[in-house]
């Protein structure tokens, strides 16, 4: 790495040398604030290689850029990708949904504002969600869509689009990055809210969940909470949750994606955007 503040997370390696080094594979890049997620997928759908580098967590878009292009121009970087092609996506808060009869395309800045202030540094993308009569509209960071130089996805969109239920109970996921955490709501099947929170501790994160279940008119005693990201099996963020929400789960990897042995040693709920991007 080209500087101490990166930290090569996880490494996960393929069942052989020559599943790295055959033709087509796919590399999935995967943007967030605290870091970066490669992971490799040859053409019959199994996931080879996974790479995931840390750096420390940035909440001004100028510092991100700046860590995103040390890591990317990093020969550590660079070297796990050679002879791949590759697809970028991005996980930030910076999200909203509309409804398609809502939603123009000339018109997508002006609703990204009314959310998220001014967006002169942002490219301000539209991604339409296939499961749900919705339109997502997401930022990027010009520096950042600069710096890849090639078509950047919300993988957090792509993650929401895939998420499905013929449950009539009401089902949350969570999905906690180090400072951040996505919460979707899904009520008799449908999906009926969708948010990113900012936190600083585990009571902050129990309080937006509760809040919102009381602003839906959920009882918390009812609600099955599925688990994803940085969040382990007595933690104290989860012990906080589990305080009040007795039906808990943890997410599961995409079962249209095979694996290589070495993903045994990942919890499955680790990351779920990156994996999802991977099925596309």
């Amino acid at each position: 790495m080209p500087s101490s503040i990166f930290k090569q997370a996880f490494y996960l390696k393929a069942d052989n040398e020559q599943e790295t080094t055959q033709s087509g594979l796919l590399s999935f890049v995967n943007i967030c604030r605290s870091g970066i997620q490669i992971l490799k997928r040859n053409e019959a759908f199994k996931a080879v290689e996974f790479l995931s580098c840390q750096f420390p967590h940035s909440s001004d878009d100028e510092t991100w850029s700046n860590n995103v292009s040390e890591l990317t121009l990093s020969n550590n970087f660079q070297s796990f990708v050679a002879n791949t092609e590759t697809a970028f996506s991005i996980s930030d808060s910076k999200v909203m949904l509309v409804p398609t009869s809502l939603f123009s395309e000339t018109g997508k800045k002006n609703s990204f504002e009314f959310l998220f202030d001014n967006s002169e540094d942002l490219h301000v993308k539209a991604q339409k969600l296939s499961n749900s009569d919705t339109v997502g509209i997401f930022g990027i960071p010009k520096n950042i869509a600069k710096i890849v130089s090639k078509p950047i996805h919300s993988s957090c969109l792509t993650w929401l689009d895939r998420l499905q239920t013929n449950s009539e109970k009401a089902q949350i996921q969570l999905v906690l990055e180090e400072k951040q955490f996505a919460l979707v709501v899904f009520k008799d099947a449908s999906l009926v809210f969708s948010n990113w929170f900012q936190f600083g501790k585990p009571e902050d994160v129990l309080y937006y969940l509760m809040a919102s279940l009381e602003s839906l008119k959920i009882l918390h005693s009812e609600v099955e909470v599925s688990l994803n990201g940085n969040i382990e099996k007595g933690d104290a963020m989860h012990t906080t949750i589990a305080k009040y929400i007795s039906k808990l789960s943890f997410g599961k990897r995409p079962k249209n994606l095979t694996y290589s042995y070495s993903f045994k040693e990942l919890q499955e709920h680790r990351f779920p955007f990156i994996f999802e991007a991977a099925c596309a």
